[in-house]
């Protein structure tokens, strides 16, 4: 059963898929963390990683959806990357691509 503040994280998830795709046409987009969990409460953020490709500048991407993404009150984070260098760090144990990979939901394929 969903709390009220599930739902609201959910809808707010959503919202900001369609944003993400709306503004940077990314490749796929994976939500991790207490969200892709199912374990949201009230303090609870979003995280997504978004792919684009290759050749996109990532720290660019990632603060211009910053400044243009607006959760609903709900806070939220962006990992930006590429393909290939999320298959180069796919493995490596010290880095969150490997449990994003493991844990995280796809929700968004292009």
């Amino acid at each position: 059963m969903q709390t009220p503040d599930t739902t609201n994280v959910n809808h707010a998830r959503d919202d900001l898929v369609r944003q993400i795709v709306a503004l940077v046409h990314p490749l796929r987009i994976y939500v991790f963390g207490s969200a892709a969990r199912g374990q949201t409460h009230a303090g609870s953020d979003i995280d997504f990683l978004v792919v684009m490709p290759e050749g996109t500048p990532r720290r660019r991407t990632a603060q211009y959806l910053y400044e243009h993404l607006t959760g609903h009150g709900v806070p939220f984070d962006v990992l930006v990357t590429t393909p290939g260098h999320l298959r180069r760090y796919a493995d490596h144990p010290g880095l969150i691509y490997r449990t994003i990979l493991r844990e995280g939901h796809e929700v968004y394929a292009a």
